[in-house]
């Protein structure tokens, strides 16, 4: 039964990890770009960016915002060149302290 429904599964994630990437693509934008910043995680990775990590992330979304305003994509070229999984947030040393945070308390 596990098996099946892993048969099942795998391809519909991989369908939708598709179009996430066709989507992240179409504006520039990596993954780790529209992480939930209010999620403490992602404060924390957010805020030991560097000025040019920070200033790369603010730069694309602030393209992607003004690409969906005019309703429109980055050309196909530019899209090819996207890398939209690969991260850029140091998330797993931020969860790694929070967690050791709260099993002190």
């Amino acid at each position: 039964q596990g098996s099946a429904m892993s048969a099942l599964i795998r391809p519909l994630a991989r369908w939708y990890q598709n179009a996430v990437r066709i989507e992240l693509e179409k504006y520039g934008l990596k993954l780790d770009d529209i992480r939930n910043e209010w999620h403490p995680d992602v404060a924390l990775a957010i805020s030991r960016l560097n000025n040019e990590e920070l200033s790369n992330r603010n730069k694309r979304l602030r393209r992607a915002m003004d690409l969906s305003l005019k309703h429109s994509e980055l050309n196909k070229e530019v899209q090819a060149t996207i890398k939209p999984y690969e991260g850029y947030l140091p998330l797993e040393r931020a969860q790694k302290e929070r967690l050791e945070r709260l099993m002190y308390k």
